[in-house]
């Protein structure tokens, strides 16, 4: 399952790829060659937004955002578990929520892109897969919790020690 595992990076990394790919070709075109591609600078940001929601995801599934972790230290030891699965619940409402409206708002998306005529449910698609991302690893964060708390671990998806 290495692809699975490694899903949001290469996606993020192919986006973004594509994006660079397609700024550096048409400065050199612009420049070296007096014309442009007309369509790659939307393809260049619709890659961008990928590149970055995707990039949210693999930053929330490696635990990279910044948190606030002040209350949960000063909290004696017993309630420290307690209280990041009161978190994780809080999280999972969150980007569950968000995954549904973002499946509202792609839903909606009925417009097309000026120059290349793509549609923008293509674009905004990447917001219920993202979101619906977290929200898979806000649940696998919720079961290695309670197996934490219980003493047990789960096989492939320890925490890693920083």
């Amino acid at each position: 399952m290495l692809v699975w595992r490694y899903l949001e990076e290469v996606l993020a990394s192919l986006a973004i790829s594509v994006t660079v790919l397609m700024v550096v070709a048409n400065v050199i075109l612009r420049y070296g060659f007096g014309f442009v591609v007309p369509w790659s600078e939307e393809l260049a940001v619709v890659c961008f937004i990928w590149a970055v929601y995707f990039g949210i995801s693999s930053c929330y599934k490696h635990r990279m955002h910044m948190g606030v972790d002040v209350l949960v230290i000063l909290l004696p030891e017993r309630f420290q578990s307690p209280f990041k699965i009161l978190s994780l619940l809080f999280l999972i409402a969150v980007n569950g929520g968000m995954a549904h409206l973002s499946y509202q708002y792609t839903m909606l998306s009925n417009k097309v892109t000026p120059v290349m005529g793509m549609s923008y449910f293509a674009i905004n698609s990447v917001l219920v897969l993202s979101f619906g991302l977290m929200l898979l690893h806000s649940f696998i964060f919720l079961y290695q919790e309670i197996a934490k708390m219980r003493g047990q671990s789960w096989a492939g998806c320890e925490e890693k020690a920083s």
